[in-house]
């Protein structure tokens, strides 16, 4: 199962290539979240861990890889599920046009492994292939992705993503991004053969003057519904068949010296399980502590 807390690690990560005086830049961290169901006949609360190491190479390319533990507690009557996900993620880094921006190849691949006792949600692959262009300025951004998931049971999953992203002024970073999902098999994606959602990120970067020693702040709102969806940004898929029908989160970075970066989030999304006419929220915290050398 996706869970929101990632949104904001690996889009950390993955804004922008990142530059230092030696070859290699890398940057190591760790995350929690805990969350609670509102609403839920099936679930009581969720809570996690994991971490993560970014490394780049100059203005060549870069590799993320992530391991995630992640416990959802069930209400009686229903078994626990434990979850463990490996995410790794290759880029390569071009400058087509003689330095005029940035094109990046990217390919992310998932694997997951819980106790489900259907299997529906056991043993799952994702692969997930994206090509971006930031220009030279950094004030656009264009990417098109596409995922491809591989469930037991009878389900495959495609995926594209459409997303841009603009600089508004010199301190605001806007994205939106579209969702259009088409699962193989609709009686395990709750009689959905297709879904899609638009969201939207805002990005806030405060001046010298810092409230609260905030580095930045950002706000990120999805539209629609989601179902099955691998997250670029969060490097995480959502494997139960629940549908995601709205989210809201906010959080803020805030900065130590050179190297620490810390992220804390709020977050709430709505869901629902169609079959048994569950519609349920989670409400969540998050954390993230990184350091870079």
């Amino acid at each position: 199962m996706k869970l929101a807390y990632t949104l904001a690690t690996l889009t950390t990560l993955f804004t922008a290539p990142a530059w230092a005086d030696g070859n290699w830049t890398n940057t190591a961290g760790v995350q929690g979240v805990y969350g609670d169901y509102s609403g839920s006949v099936q679930r009581d609360s969720v809570s996690g861990y994991g971490a993560a190491l970014t490394s780049e190479y100059r203005d060549k390319g870069g590799l993320t890889v992530m391991l995630n533990h992640t416990d959802v507690q069930m209400k009686a009557g229903n078994a626990d599920i434990d979850q463990n996900s490996l995410f790794t993620s290759g880029r390569l880094y071009s400058h087509p046009g003689g330095g005029t921006g940035v094109l990046t190849t990217r390919l992310d691949v998932h694997a997951i492994d819980n106790n489900d006792a259907t299997k529906d949600t056991d043993e799952v692959m994702a692969y997930a292939p994206q090509i971006s262009y930031l220009s030279a300025d950094k004030r656009r951004y264009v990417d098109i992705g596409y995922a491809y998931s591989d469930y037991r049971n009878n389900l495959s999953v495609d995926q594209w993503t459409p997303t841009a992203g603009f600089l508004l002024g010199q301190n605001d970073w806007l994205q939106v991004r579209g969702w259009f999902i088409e699962p193989s098999n609709p009686a395990r994606a709750q009689g959905k053969d297709s879904t899609s959602a638009v969201e939207g990120k805002l990005t806030h970067w405060f001046g010298p003057t810092k409230p609260l020693g905030l580095n930045n702040l950002r706000l990120s709102l999805l539209a629609g519904e989601r179902i099955y969806a691998v997250d670029q940004d969060a490097g995480a898929v959502s494997n139960l068949s629940d549908i995601q029908r709205g989210s809201l989160s906010l959080g803020g970075e805030w900065k130590f010296g050179k190297t620490g970066s810390a992220i804390a989030m709020l977050g709430r999304e709505q869901n629902r399980n169609a079959t048994i006419g569950d519609d349920y929220d989670l409400t969540y915290g998050y954390l993230w502590i990184s350091g870079q050398w």
